[in-house]
């Protein structure tokens, strides 16, 4: 019979885990759109891990204008009441 071991983790190691998991897809985006990246993994903040990308300024306007043609009139429409809200 085998026994398998559990190992233990606090709810920081598992959001680390978790957005070091996510740090290759996003390098994997980030070469897709030719943008330099490269992503790392960040802090735990209020229980998540965080994923840290710098982008050259030219970079960070193309990002922007990317996700704004690809976002929905509600999210917009979201993003603006939280804006001025």
């Amino acid at each position: 019979m085998t026994t398998a071991v559990t190992e233990k983790r606090t709810p920081e190691e598992t959001a680390r885990s978790i957005a070091a998991n996510a740090v290759p897809e996003v390098n994997e985006a980030l070469d897709m759109m030719k943008l330099q990246g490269p992503a790392l993994v960040g802090a735990v903040e209020d229980g998540h891990g965080t994923v840290l990308i710098t982008l050259r300024s030219g970079d960070a306007y193309e990002f922007a204008r990317w996700v704004r043609t690809r976002a929905t009139r509600s999210e917009i429409e979201q993003t603006e009441a939280r804006q001025h809200g």
